[in-house]
């Protein structure tokens, strides 16, 4: 099925598929510029979640939906911010329910391979597939944080995210190239987080994280590494699980090449491991505890020396 000409489709509204801390931020960002945001997540049928989280749309002015499907509607933007594991999932189920010559921007961090998945489902459908990457923390921020856009439908859909001042770029007209990317730079950026990680919990536990952050400070002048890590740990902390599962398609992403993804693999167990050691809830305490209380907390089950 073929795509009407995507200049005569006006954007008039946005519906999320997800509703956790990126899909938040676009709606919040967005909700001044567009006039209708809706939003579906698995987790408004939760009954511990749910009525949190359907609460905090409707601060945000964001209408709840009942279904995905719900989102299926003449001029809506479809963005899905899920977890990198269902992302995929979620593009096909919404190609049974998309509407011809419907946008669907998909910005979750998952492979190339996966993005091209997800693009064939939507564009056999007759949609338009945008693959997006944010390459920044989606806060501070938030909608305006940096956006590396791909394929055929990218351009199209540029000019109106950037009307809602939204940092923008057309990486390329080929899918999966934005997402390279992405997580390559993860491979470096979540590496560092889990080196920290590994580097400092033993180091607590041996009693020299200080001397070992000093000699950081006087190796790498210029970088503060007594604030980076408590930021990066923090970070783990509260969105281990998130990274761990990048982390896996930035795995495949490196072994699709031919290279054994030693280091994306690894980053991954360890990401995953914090997310294991400190539960989520926990975690969310943690976050402006100082350094020293957070490596304690997660070399609290290691042996002691003492």
């Amino acid at each position: 099925m073929s795509a009407p000409d995507s200049s005569k489709t006006a954007i008039t509204a946005i519906g999320l598929i997800g509703f956790g801390e990126v899909g938040q931020a676009l709606a919040q960002g967005l909700r001044p510029a567009v006039a209708r945001i809706a939003a579906y997540d698995i987790l408004f049928d939760d009954p511990a979640q749910g009525p949190g989280l359907t609460e905090k749309a409707r601060q945000l002015d964001v209408v709840p939906a009942a279904t995905a499907a719900d989102l299926a509607a003449d001029g809506m933007l479809v963005i899905s911010a899920v977890t990198a594991g269902v992302a995929v999932d979620v593009a096909k189920e919404a190609a049974e329910w998309l509407r011809p010559g419907q946008y669907f921007l998909d910005v979750n961090s998952i492979s190339p391979d996966g993005k091209r998945q997800g693009a064939d489902a939507v564009t056999a459908a007759g949609g338009r597939y945008v693959e997006a990457a944010i390459m920044s923390p989606i806060h501070p921020k938030g909608h305006q944080s940096p956006i590396l856009l791909g394929g055929p439908e990218a351009a199209a859909l540029a000019e109106t995210l950037a009307g809602w001042c939204m940092d923008v770029a057309v990486k390329s007209p080929e899918i999966g190239v934005a997402s390279a990317n992405k997580l390559c730079r993860s491979i470096m950026v979540k590496g560092l987080e889990a080196l920290v990680t590994e580097c400092l919990v033993t180091s607590r536990r041996y009693g020299v994280e200080e001397a070992v952050l000093t000699s950081l400070d006087r190796t790498f002048p210029g970088i503060d590494w007594h604030r980076l890590s408590a930021y990066m740990l923090e970070r783990v902390l509260v969105h281990g699980q998130r990274r761990a599962e990048e982390m896996r398609f930035a795995a495949e992403t490196v072994a699709a090449t031919g290279l054994e993804p030693l280091m994306a693999a690894a980053t991954a167990e360890r990401q995953q491991w914090v997310a294991d050691t400190v539960p989520k809830e926990e975690a969310a305490d943690l976050k402006d505890a100082d350094l020293e209380t957070i490596l304690d907390r997660l070399g609290r089950d290691l042996h002691d020396f003492s």
